[in-house]
Parts: structure tokens; sequence; C-alpha cells
């Protein structure tokens, strides 16, 4: 068991690994598609990986089954921790400005035109891609050159995320949307 047990500990870490690989390989292989899609393969690539080195290393250590059913499942568990992080790390990237430009517009309390929303960002090609995206999704709609909410998945998950940061860290210098209506 001894020797063993270093590779049951680390078989969630190489789970990992595996995850990131394959979902940046993934994405490498087919630019411009649904991040998801490699968020998905990678995250059952890592689990298998995970489960396969798990059983490898419980089934040299000798232990019981019973105790390798424990390691097993707290394997998994830990995996499943640790793919929460990087799928939430990569989600933050895809959706954090598009959260921010529909918290901006709730703030507002009024439709804006696409100037007034560029106005507070440097580069107008990516604002300008998130508000396609939205108006896509429906998460954004357009009448008459102004924009209003549509879809409010979004803007549930910024109070979701708003909330978290202010319990975890405290209040924040630019914590003025999600309270600006109540």
């Amino acid at each position: 068991m001894d020797r063993a047990y270093p590779a049951i500990v680390l078989a969630p870490i190489l789970g990992l690994a595996v995850y990131c690989l394959t979902q940046v390989g993934i994405a490498r292989l087919r630019p411009r598609r649904n991040p998801y899609l490699s968020l998905a393969i990678g995250l059952v690539a890592g689990l298998v990986a995970a489960v396969v080195a798990s059983g490898a290393a419980i089934a040299r250590s000798g232990c019981s089954g019973m105790d390798g059913g424990g390691f097993l499942a707290l394997n998994v568990a830990t995996y499943l921790a640790l793919a929460w992080g990087y799928f939430n790390f990569v989600n933050v990237t895809i959706a954090s400005l598009r959260v921010r430009l529909l918290g901006e517009l709730w703030a507002a309390g009024r439709p804006l035109q696409r100037g007034a929303l560029l106005d507070g960002y440097n580069s107008r090609q990516v604002i300008d891609i998130r508000i396609d995206r939205l108006v896509r999704g429906g998460h954004l709609v357009e009448r008459d050159g102004r924009y209003s909410l549509g879809k409010r998945r979004f803007l549930m998950v910024a109070r979701v995320y708003n909330c978290l940061r202010r319990v975890i860290i405290g209040p924040w210098p630019d914590d003025h949307w999600p309270s600006a209506r109540r």
C-alpha cells in the first residue's frame, strides 16, 4: 500500500491534466467552434484517465475492496471538483464581458444605443462581437438601433457571480450596477 499511495493520490491530478490537454487540443483543432463541446469531451477524457489511473493504483496497492471503493469514490469526487474549477476558469473568460454588458444595460434602466454600450470599452471590435453574440442568442433585443434586455439567463448568472464575489472578497469599486434598481 505504501508504494501505491502516491499514485492513488495523484490520479485526480492526472485526470485534470488530461482534461486540460484534451480541451485545449480540441479547441485548437476546431477554432471558432462552440467551446463547450471541447470542455465536455475533455471532462469525459479526464474522468476516464482518473478512474483508470485510480483503479490501476488501487489494484497494485492490495487494499481491501471496501477501502479501494472508498479511494475510487474520493478520487472521482476530487477529480470532479478540480474539473469544476477548470470549467469555471474557462467559462469566465467566455462569458464575463457579455455578463458585464447585460449588467450595465440593466443598471441604465432604459434601452441604450450601441454607441453608449461601446463608450466604456477600449476595443470596439471585441464589444461588437459580444453584442452580436448576445443578439444572436436572444439575450439582447435590438429595435431601431437601441438595445434592451431579452432572455435574462446571463443576467441571473451575473447576479449570482456578483453575490458570490461580494461574499468572498467584499464590495468591489464597480459594484454600482447590481444594486442600481431594487
